[in-house]
């Protein structure tokens, strides 16, 4: 007998034997098995190299699509063939499972606005490139003209309907800022150059800034104001210019006329200029401001921080720049709402005496009546029928048409109201074009919002606030450290909204409703200046617990009128009632 030939195994490696008696398993086949056995560690025909000449790879990865018999008898293949039963039973096929979890073409166009408006809030920095960027995205028409004294300067140019910049660069460093409003009447072009001013100031590198940061966001955000009144005008008929400085102007008239009934007042004589402005500014019809505070166009200012401390004339510029005021920005925007008036081109909305006489078959409450007037209507001229639109051809036979442009209101900063409040704001004849919220929150959540993972239960919320406030001291320039203490009550949510803009037609209802935005001013910011403990009760009724504002030295109001400790929470009140 010839003795056997020991078989060649791999080095360090001896094979398995079978234990003695036991009979050996046969192998279970399943389509993936053989995918296993390629991909094993064990394997040593595992490598990239020999997957790709493995017949047990090309059998498997072929199955589908020869005629080779697959054995299924592995019951995880059972499974998985079952679900794809199931699947199939729903009516959906194969075909369609890569297009689960695929989000749709709404969801995609939202996450792309989403995108587009996380990167506008970046735009960009001053430089050459940057200010070109922001005029083609404006769409406004510009060009450059380089100096011809050949010191490297270059100038933009970007004109509009209504308005012309001028920008010098040398070495993509701004120089000067130059805007007119050539085709626009004298109440714009007085105005002209302090717009540029600010513009300038927006642009030029002041000390302690790098040409590589400075931020081209101010600036933007002045002339996207001046840009969209531009493309909104119609030359000739419209220029939105002369119809936001019509309101400037009559507004204005009656600041001057409250400021000097105001001083006539034998109860304020004596008292300061800066005192009787800042009270006209809070308690009538506000302050109406035209391209100040580092804002180009005007604002109606209606609440002012620290509003009866004395300004040091050295620090009156500082103080008017810095110190918080809580305003409206007047605009205009494209008509979109139904039941709000198209702008009218107008400085009399105001009579000329300011004030008239009551009719006798008018309610009258005692206090001086505002004579506003009604301006005429604002119409467009026909369209010339050689440049008709080829679209509509109609529209050169329709005759002088409103324009579709409606005055606009922007509040900075945006006011938190309560629901009864807008609604009656909606009654007005303005309308907002806040987005409706999913859920209304209350008016305690949106001043003084909740710690990240804390909801709001059904027990009374208390919130309470210490803090160090500088407090001045009578008519003295002696300023203290004064500790308020406050504390917040709610038993019953006030539901609430925010007010961030709106449209209007006529300046009369910006004045009215001035006295609530300063109720809800003074109620936010009540745990900053006062040391108040209010309980907003289950029947939507005020107690005030505990006040230090109304004292001995002030229970008297300028009007003679004797205040109450009732007064501190009177305007939830107003909004509970």
């Amino acid at each position: 007998m010839s003795t056997p030939t020991t078989g060649k195994h791999p080095q360090g490696k001896t094979p398995l034997q079978p234990h003695h008696g036991a009979a050996a398993t046969p192998p279970v086949s399943t389509p993936f098995s053989a995918a296993q056995a390629v991909f094993s560690p064990l394997n040593p025909r595992s490598s990239p190299q020999q997957v790709k000449k493995s017949p047990a790879t090309i059998a498997s990865m072929t199955a589908g699509r020869n005629s080779v018999p697959v054995n299924y008898e592995s019951p995880s293949a059972a499974a998985a063939l079952g679900s794809l039963d199931m699947v199939a039973g729903l009516g959906m096929g194969l075909q369609t499972l890569p297009s689960l979890g695929r989000a749709s073409d709404d969801e995609k166009s939202k996450r792309l606005d989403n995108v587009l408006a996380i990167l506008n809030q970046s735009k960009g920095l001053v430089s050459e490139a940057g200010l070109e960027r922001l005029v083609k995205k404006l769409e406004l028409e510009f060009f450059w003209e380089n100096s011809m004294g050949g010191d490297g300067k270059r100038t933009l140019i970007v004109a509009g309907s209504a308005l012309e910049l001028l920008i010098e660069f040398a070495n993509n460093i701004v120089q000067s800022v130059s805007l007119s409003f050539p085709e626009s009447a004298e109440i714009v072009n007085k105005h002209a150059k302090a717009a540029g001013e600010i513009l300038f100031n927006d642009l030029r590198l002041r000390k302690g800034q790098s040409p590589l940061t400075k931020s081209l966001g101010s600036f933007a955000t002045n002339f996207e104001r001046l840009a969209v009144l531009d493309k909104l005008s119609v030359n000739p008929g419209l220029n939105l210019y002369e119809a936001v400085a019509g309101i400037y102007e009559s507004l204005t008239r009656l600041h001057a006329w409250e400021l000097q009934k105001i001083r006539e007042d034998p109860s304020h004589v004596g008292r300061s200029d800066d005192y009787l402005e800042n009270l006209v500014l809070c308690t009538k019809s506000g302050k109406p401001t035209m391209n100040q505070a580092g804002c180009v166009g005007m604002a109606l200012n209606y609440w002012k921080e620290k509003r009866r401390w004395k300004t040091d004339p050295a620090m009156a510029q500082w103080v008017a720049e810095n110190e918080k005021t809580w305003s409206i920005v007047v605009t205009c925007a494209p008509l979109r709402e139904i039941g709000v008036s198209p702008v009218r081109i107008s400085d009399k909305w105001i009579g000329p005496n300011v004030e008239k006489m009551a009719l006798p078959d008018e309610l009258h409450g005692g206090g001086p009546i505002i004579d506003w007037l009604e301006p005429e209507s604002t119409f467009l001229p026909s369209a010339d029928q050689t440049k008709a639109d080829p679209m509509q051809p109609e529209a050169s036979l329709l005759g002088p048409r409103l324009p579709e442009v409606v005055f606009h209101a922007t509040f900075d900063p945006p006011v938190h109201i309560p629901v009864s409040l807008w609604q009656q704001i909606q009654e007005l004849g303005c309308m907002s074009r806040d987005p409706q919220p999913k859920q209304l929150t209350s008016f305690d959540e949106l001043v003084l919002p909740l710690l990240p993972g804390r909801a709001l239960g059904e027990e009374t919320r208390v919130v309470k606030c210490t803090k160090q406030t500088p407090v001045c001291l009578s008519d003295e320039m002696v300023v203290i450290a004064k500790t308020h203490a406050n504390s917040l009550y709610v038993t019953k949510p006030v539901l609430s909204r925010t007010l961030s803009e709106m449209t209007f037609s006529h300046p009369q209802q910006l004045i009215t409703i001035l006295p609530y935005l300063r109720h809800t001013t003074t109620t936010t910011g009540a745990e900053k200046t006062a040391n108040v403990s209010l309980d907003i009760c289950e029947n939507g009724r005020v107690a005030v617990v505990e006040q230090n504002v109304l004292g001995a030295h002030n229970m008297v109001a300028a009007n003679g009128r004797q205040r109450r400790i009732e007064d501190v929470g009177g305007c939830w009140r107003r909004w509970s009632g």
